[in-house]
């Protein structure tokens, strides 16, 4: 015995040094290779020829093209006119605040729709969120469903308020009694009491009123945006402030125009889907297990139909195939029966852990957008909508919501679970818990991460105009192109400061909030 421990004693030392040795030249090896891969040449740096260039390049950039004679010439006594801003430095100043602008507007949207992102992609969030298979399918089956009404009552709404708004006199008198009539509406639904004697016409009631009342919003807010589309053109030729403020109220109302349906297709999705997950699970709470079982079947199967059929449909429309039905209706029917027939041995009760797979799907669409750079991403969006700023806002913000949707969601993975487990103990569902436990711990990270994102954003616009993305970049890249380093040079300092700035002021914004 004392003998194998004396050997175990004196391998040990010997295995460290192998193993030391052994790490050692797997490092060594590592960067080796990198080395012979990166072309690392010194030689290059002593080349005469080189060096010169070098040095060219460096006094150009040392002598910005900020005035008009040269400022260089102007300070060294040489015959000149009155000293002005060059062309450059001008063209450098409306670029840059378009770039500022720019980021300003992207991590402004980016921020609103990453907010809910981030509650779908936190894990402590999604991990108690259970449901049984019967709630699930059933939220399937009435997603497309509640996206497509509402989808269509935008349009209808929509159409109606087109038709009301072609005299703007009788659109004005239509938003008015609109408005006027919605909220008296609101008043009487929230005024009426819910207890547990709600009876069937109460209810009923409740439902006509909150129909008329989401009509009437919809015919508002589209009325609206038809009169503020009209508003803003009237105001274009009004001046410098008022024509950038009536192209402002021409965008809302020209945005609202074109994103209602989707907007409200979403919302009516989303209602669906709370409703069928609601509802389905009282239903296989409260039968019998063998009802319970053959509901939960029916629903797979519909569920799992639909289900595969958008994905099949998806494909479809991206791919084009010769024979769609081999993509959606065979495989959605097949996939359908097959997974309703092995819902009959699952037990029609038991809970399934939803979120987890909803946390899974929200963390990967996040990582995926995340990894696709806002360069690439401003390419695809100056094809669709052409050269110029909008095409990088466009990119900023979609790359935004990917990027503060995972710094929002880790935000609220590492929130304190005190606040948490009192407001479960009291009975509150899932969106009171997040309202009064979970909000008003993350707010002030949410803003510092937000002007942080601002100044992300400011450097990031300076590369995607290099692809036609708008901003400075764009005429960076093009002095760059032709060699003319001098107004480079403007370019450069102009960026340089503003991210020093911006830098400056975010992070004594994020001290007072923090």
């Amino acid at each position: 015995m004392v003998s194998n421990l004396n050997d175990k004693q004196t391998n040990s030392p010997l295995r460290h040094a192998l193993l030391t040795f052994a790490g050692f030249m797997l490092i060594f090896l590592l960067y080796a290779i990198a080395v012979q891969v990166t072309d690392v040449n010194l030689e290059k740096l002593q080349q005469p020829t080189r060096q010169q260039q070098l040095l060219l390049v460096l006094r150009q950039l040392a002598d910005p093209n900020l005035t008009d004679p040269d400022l260089l010439d102007f300070t060294l006594g040489a015959e000149s006119g009155p000293l002005q801003l060059s062309q450059t430095t001008r063209d450098t100043i409306n670029l840059i605040l378009e770039t500022i602008f720019m980021a300003l507007i992207a991590t402004t949207i980016g921020t609103v729709l990453a907010v809910p992102v981030s509650f779908t992609a936190a894990r402590n969030l999604m991990r108690d969120v259970k449901a049984p298979l019967a709630a699930i399918m059933l939220a399937l089956t009435l997603l497309p469903i509640g996206g497509g009404i509402g989808f269509f009552l935008a349009k209808w709404m929509l159409s109606l308020a087109e038709t009301a708004n072609q005299q703007v006199l009788v659109g004005v008198v239509g938003t008015v009694i609109a408005g006027g009539a919605l909220w008296p509406l609101l008043q009487m639904n929230l005024g009426l009491e819910m207890d547990a004697g709600f009876s069937g016409q109460k209810l009923a009631v409740f439902l006509v009123r909150g129909l008329a009342a989401l009509l009437l919003s919809l015919f508002l807010v589209s009325s609206l945006s038809h009169l503020g589309a009209r508003a803003g053109i009237w105001l274009l030729d009004k001046g410098i402030i008022l024509g950038a403020i009536g192209n402002f109220i021409k965008v809302i109302g020209e945005f609202f125009l074109l994103a209602l349906p989707s907007l409200m297709g979403l919302l009516g999705a989303f209602v669906a889907v709370a409703l069928g997950s609601t509802y389905g699970q009282e239903l296989v709470l409260r039968i019998a297990e063998g009802r319970a079982r053959a509901i939960t079947a029916v629903l797979t199967v519909t569920g799992t139909a639909i289900f595969v059929y958008a994905i099949g449909a998806g494909l479809n429309w991206l791919y084009q195939f010769d024979n769609p039905a081999n993509w959606t209706t065979i495989p959605a029917t097949v996939v359908g029966i097959v997974l309703g027939t092995g819902s009959l041995f699952v037990a029609p009760k038991r809970p399934f852990a939803i979120g987890n797979a909803i946390y899974a799907i929200s963390r990967g669409i996040l990582n995926t957008l995340r990894s696709i750079e806002p360069l690439i991403m401003a390419i695809i969006f100056v094809v669709w909508v052409g050269l110029g700023p909008f095409a990088g806002v466009m990119a900023l913000t979609l790359h935004t919501i990917a990027a503060l949707g995972k710094l929002f969601s880790e935000q609220i993975e590492g929130i304190s679970e005190g606040p948490i487990e009192a407001i479960t103990a009291t009975g509150a569902n899932q969106l009171q818990t997040i309202t009064y436990a979970v909000i008003p711990q993350i707010i002030p990270p949410y803003i510092a991460y937000t002007l942080y994102r601002w100044d992300i954003n400011v450097r990031m616009s300076t590369i995607i105009g290099f692809v036609g993305g708008g901003g400075i970049g764009f005429l960076l890249s093009q002095s760059i192109r032709l060699l003319q380093y001098e107004d480079a040079s403007v370019m450069m300092l102009a960026i340089a400061f503003v991210v020093s700035a911006l830098d400056y002021i975010s992070s004594k914004a994020r001290t007072r909030i923090i």
